[in-house]
């Protein structure tokens, strides 16, 4: 705990940035490379259906990694070697309990009679798939939460690139050739069962080394059970409606325009997600541990605004700089037919900087505990997009769709920061 208070001082500020910065380049990197082999094996069939696929996992992931993942990353923090062992355990076991019943309902809703590979573009084996796989990815999740909580920065980065070697070469070594037409898509595809069932087996392995690598915890599971709770109405919140939303949204503008114009949609969050991802690395990283720390003392507003300078200004530079690099970003990373218009593109980098500003109050609502505040807020992120889609956007074109993304995070933006004022400090 000393050690972690004297490695986040101001004098050590530009070494703690490169371990965040290299663990959300290496899942830029393996996702990028993922999905142009996804263009080039698959073409925009293979592109969405792994963009639903990711999704669905996130339905099942998220609830957990929203919620426990984050509270055990903020109490493990604060916590002694025995303390962070309890709350390790007791993170495992109500994670896995909750991602299992997440799981099986989605395993029932696909028995349905709905038929889903026209609806979201995933046949139903694929469901059942996302289900049992997002429970083994829980566990994963939560392990890195684990180290994340305790600062092991070197491991983090490790696991990070081994997750991005694995999903490489499971999209490489996948059967199957490029479909004949996008609608393909609907029939399901061998590429995406493979990656899903690769991360799914290495996630496994992370959480197994990692309980073996903790020593057992004492009798106060009980206690750290209940301090986990306090986070679950947030994991509801982001991780039930922020992936059902991308669900939705995809299916959506495929069902309003095209299913090209779906995986256009698609290219646009994965390079929005070059500025995005490492400043929410750099948030979750650095910043959530501190903001644990600091929040009740006089270091508190400091805190928020170093993070807000650290995000803030190079995201919006980094933005100017891939809308002025548009073509030529698109066509490397995608290919010609995945290049969206200007001005779409303008709209969805504004909403993608305005969603970077409003992390900042998200995660010190997560220091502060405050996971019904974090539920509200939630409502006007990604719910409101998918709404203004389904309200006429996803079929008046990308722009329009991109006008809505920035919309909704212009909301989500100023509710997180009238949600965070409303705070009332701790007592010393």
């Amino acid at each position: 705990m000393h050690q972690a208070r004297e490695a986040s001082g101001p004098g050590q500020r530009p070494g703690r940035l490169l371990a965040p910065l290299g663990i959300a380049l290496a899942g830029l990197l393996g996702r990028s490379a993922v999905d142009k082999l996804l263009a080039l094996r698959a073409g925009a069939a293979g592109v969405v259906a792994w963009g639903q696929m990711s999704s669905l996992l996130d339905l099942v992931v998220g609830v957990v990694a929203a919620g426990i993942g984050s509270g055990l990353a903020v109490l493990a923090a604060g916590s002694d070697g025995p303390r962070r062992a309890a709350l390790l355990r007791s993170a495992l076991r109500l994670g896995g309990t909750l991602s299992a019943a997440v799981a099986a309902l989605l395993c029932g809703v696909a028995a349905g009679p709905l038929p889903w590979a026209a609806a979201i573009g995933l046949p139903r084996d694929d469901l059942v798939l996302g289900g049992v796989a997002g429970v083994a990815l829980s566990l994963g999740s939560l392990a890195g939460s684990y180290w994340l909580g305790v600062q092991r920065l070197r491991l983090q980065l490790l696991l990070a690139l081994l997750g991005a070697g694995v999903g490489v070469l499971a999209a490489a070594l996948a059967p199957g050739g490029p479909p004949a037409q996008a609608q393909q898509a609907l029939q399901g595809l061998p590429v995406v069962r493979w990656l899903a069932g690769a991360q799914a087996l290495l996630s496994l392995a992370v959480a197994a080394w990692t309980l073996r690598a903790v020593p057992r915890a004492p009798p106060a599971v009980a206690v750290a059970r209940g301090e986990l709770l306090r986070y679950l109405p947030a994991g509801l919140a982001l991780g039930l409606l922020g992936p059902a939303s991308m669900l939705a949204a995809r299916a959506l503008t495929a069902q309003g325009l095209s299913w090209q114009a779906a995986a256009s949609l698609q290219a646009l969050w994965r390079v929005s997600d070059w500025v995005t991802s490492i400043a929410a690395s750099v948030l979750s990283v650095l910043y959530l541990p501190r903001f644990g720390r600091a929040w009740g003392t006089p270091r508190w507003p400091q805190e928020l605004r170093a993070a807000a300078r650290a995000v803030l200004p190079a995201s919006a530079l980094a933005f100017v700089v891939l809308l002025l690099l548009r073509r030529p970003v698109f066509e490397a990373l995608y290919g010609g037919g995945f290049v969206p218009g200007a001005g779409a593109t303008a709209l969805f980098f504004a909403g993608s900087l305005l969603r970077v500003l409003a992390w900042v109050p998200l995660f010190a609502l997560y220091a502060q505990g405050r996971a019904r505040a974090i539920a509200v807020g939630e409502l006007a992120s990604l719910p409101l997009f998918a709404a203004l889609l389904a309200a006429g956007a996803a079929r008046a074109g990308l722009a329009w769709i991109g006008a809505a993304w920035m919309l909704s995070y212009a909301a989500y933006a100023g509710l997180n920061l009238l949600l965070l004022r409303a705070a009332t400090p701790p007592r010393p």
